[in-house]
């Protein structure tokens, strides 16, 4: 299988026609059209349903896209980290990050190095820890910014300086906002908002937030704060969250209510033991490495 070839098949699937996508390719439509037939033969799977006009991907050519993706912005990453060597500083910056207000101090970095070396591109993608460790050990992201509790193997990592307070978003009807903070008792029995996590069950949530199984009551699960608010906006229980991420929100029908006592989190700016990076990415570690020093 040749990086050319999934470059094709990318196009294919993003037109999703052989005639948009062999005009941005600048290559014949029969041309393409045999490329593409002799990638499925080599696999041994239809990847595109065909429907009219519109070529559609099947399941495995979803799964195909995925890692076509991976690949290919591996190769361009290992490309242009030779080129750079020796010429002016270019290229991309790939990092995972779990919502976070450390994103605010880490913008800062990210503006200061992008003054010194503009050609360089960053790309941030937004998750729960589960979807950025992944990417993390697939080598599609750089760096990762994680918030406790995390084990993340062969990894190092620099912890950030500010820690963030963790407590509940309710609507301001709720009883619970009658305080200024909750204990872990006040939250028996009460429907609560968790982000979800793909190795957590019921009972790990319960050990997390330190709550018997017999009082943790999981009104519903999210993996962006944005979503997760809205639901306790419409009185759906009460989302657990940091601090630092309510100012996005309508704080006149929301209120944050922290942990009485705290329950700060750590965050940590991680990357991949001896992973070998761009020269971009290298001197951006460096960058970070004098800002949290």
């Amino acid at each position: 299988m040749e990086l050319r070839t999934l470059r094709y098949f990318l196009a294919v699937a993003r037109e999703e026609n052989m005639t948009g996508a062999a005009a941005a390719l600048h290559i014949s439509q029969p041309a393409l059209s045999y490329q593409i037939a002799e990638l499925e033969k080599e696999l041994g799977r239809q990847l595109f349903i065909r429907t009219g006009r519109k070529m559609l991907l099947t399941e495995e050519g979803m799964f195909l896209r995925s890692r076509a993706e991976e690949i290919l912005s591996i190769s361009d990453e290992t490309v242009a980290a030779f080129q750079n060597e020796d010429e002016e500083v270019y290229g991309d910056i790939y990092i995972g990050a779990a919502e976070s207000a450390v994103m605010h101090d880490l913008a800062e970095v990210i503006s200061q190095f992008k003054k010194d070396y503009p050609k360089v591109c960053f790309h941030i993608y937004s998750g729960i820890l589960d979807d950025v460790s992944e990417r993390l050990n697939r080598g599609t992201v750089d760096f990762a910014v994680v918030v406790e509790p995390f084990t993340l193997d062969k990894c190092e990592m620099l912890t950030m300086p500010k820690t963030e307070r963790l407590g509940v978003v309710v609507h301001k009807n709720n009883p619970l906002a009658a305080g200024k903070s909750v204990t872990v008792k006040d939250l028996y029995d009460q429907p609560l908002i968790l982000t979800n996590r793909v190795h957590l069950n019921k009972d790990a949530y319960a050990d997390l937030l330190g709550i018997p199984a017999g009082h943790l009551n999981v009104a519903a699960t999210g993996n962006l704060i944005y979503n997760m608010a809205v639901l306790a906006e419409h009185g759906i229980g009460a989302a657990v969250t940091l601090e630092g991420l309510i100012g996005q929100f309508d704080l006149s029908s929301l209120v944050f209510l922290p942990f009485e006592p705290d329950r700060n989190r750590r965050i940590a700016f991680v990357w991949k033991q001896y992973r070998p990076f761009s020269r971009p990415a290298k001197l951006f570690l460096e960058r970070v490495r004098q800002a949290i020093g």
